[in-house]
């Protein structure tokens, strides 16, 4: 079974529209929509707040990334002055930005107000135990709210239904964030996964195809294998989920009303670092938030300190370079004796024979009107 792209299930009619039109139609599909986002938003900064003209000579650029060196990241003067390039090659002007005295004031400007890089946050593997154990409690008292709300006479609407809404939250949390950890997703890939493009089988794993991802340029498509784990184990929680939700064909991850509606749209990918941080609720105090690039960062130090090698990483998840995969690795520095927490790090080894995070299969499913 092979799975298929989406852009070949929701491609335009090539029967019915001239050969232009596909020509644009393919086009504008071969953009990231992020990426043109952030390209419109760089010109529009260069243009109305700075007041720059287009085309730009290398002046003005000079002028431009002086102006906002004390107050934005060296990273977003380097975005701004990518777009600008961009923005020259594409018209047919000479590119402003490569001039060498461009090229020398970026490097100052680096040296005097570089600060050190933000990483997320990462969700590890004691997190992503502690989240499931309790969403593996609240589903279990969601279902048995549900079947003592169905065997009630009278008014028990209301009750069936806030039943149904958490019973479809829970399953739904724990896939995303089983699946999100062990395949090491961010939220954009996590948000495009399709029904369509998953095979799942609860004793062997599953395989997940993304037609794109940010580092595939190309839109090659990339397969992502999963074994079926013991415990937390994300091709159980994916598969109860379908099961549950009912879903058979589109985008696998949803939003769900507050009414417990469920969404024919798929969950929008910045909704997934609000999810995280809804779920993990008061269980870790005084840590900092989660963020979109958490459950990357979680898994990438659960593997590296499972003894995964380079390789190993960088195949699983999908980096092309080792400098990507080394933004989200731990730095493993052995102090022994003298290191004042020697064991800090040793994660899986906090952690006793996991009993009570299992997937399972609850005793409840939809029916027709409901």
């Amino acid at each position: 079974m092979k799975p298929t792209s989406p852009l070949l299930q929701n491609g335009p009619d090539a029967t019915s529209l001239n050969i232009d039109s596909l020509v644009d139609f393919y086009q504008e599909a071969g953009k990231s929509e992020n990426s043109e986002r952030s390209y419109a938003s760089n010109i529009r900064h260069y243009r109305s707040d700075f007041g720059g003209a287009l085309p730009a000579t290398s002046d003005n650029v000079l002028k431009y990334i002086a102006s906002y060196a004390k107050t934005l990241k060296v990273s977003t003067l380097r975005q701004r002055l990518s777009s600008l390039s961009k923005w020259h090659k594409e018209k047919g002007f000479v590119d402003p930005t490569a001039s060498g005295q461009v090229k020398a004031t970026l490097k100052g400007i680096a040296k005097h107000h570089q600060g050190m890089t933000k990483q997320a946050y990462p969700l590890t593997f004691k997190h992503l135990l502690a989240i499931c154990d309790r969403l593996e409690s609240e589903k279990k008292d969601a279902i048995e709210a549900w079947s003592e709300a169905c065997s009630m006479q009278g008014a028990a609407g209301a009750g069936k239904r806030d039943a149904e809404g958490a019973i479809l939250r829970t399953h739904r949390d724990l896939a995303l964030i089983l699946l999100g950890f062990w395949q090491a997703f961010r939220s954009d890939e996590l948000s495009r996964v399709t029904i369509e493009n998953v095979v799942a089988n609860r004793s062997q794993g599953m395989t997940i195809f993304l037609p794109y991802s940010k580092t595939d340029k190309d839109a090659s498509g990339s397969t992502y294998d999963l074994p079926a784990l013991r415990a937390y184990c994300p091709t159980s929680a994916y598969l109860d989920w379908v099961q549950v939700s009912g879903i058979t064909t589109g985008l696998v991850f949803r939003s769900i009303s507050r009414w417990g509606k469920l969404a024919d749209t798929g969950i929008h990918k910045q909704s997934i670092e609000h999810i995280l941080n809804r779920v993990a609720g008061d269980l870790f105090p005084n840590e900092p938030k989660f963020s979109t690039h958490s459950l990357r960062r979680g898994f990438t130090d659960w593997a590296v300190r499972e003894g995964w090698d380079m390789k190993m990483l960088m195949d699983h998840v999908g980096w092309l370079s080792m400098d990507s995969a080394r933004k989200y690795m731990p730095t493993r520095k052995d102090f022994g004796a003298l290191a004042l927490n020697a064991n800090a790090g040793a994660i899986t080894g906090e952690v006793q024979e996991p009993v009570s995070g299992i997937t399972f299969i609850g005793q409840y499913q939809r029916t027709e009107g409901d």
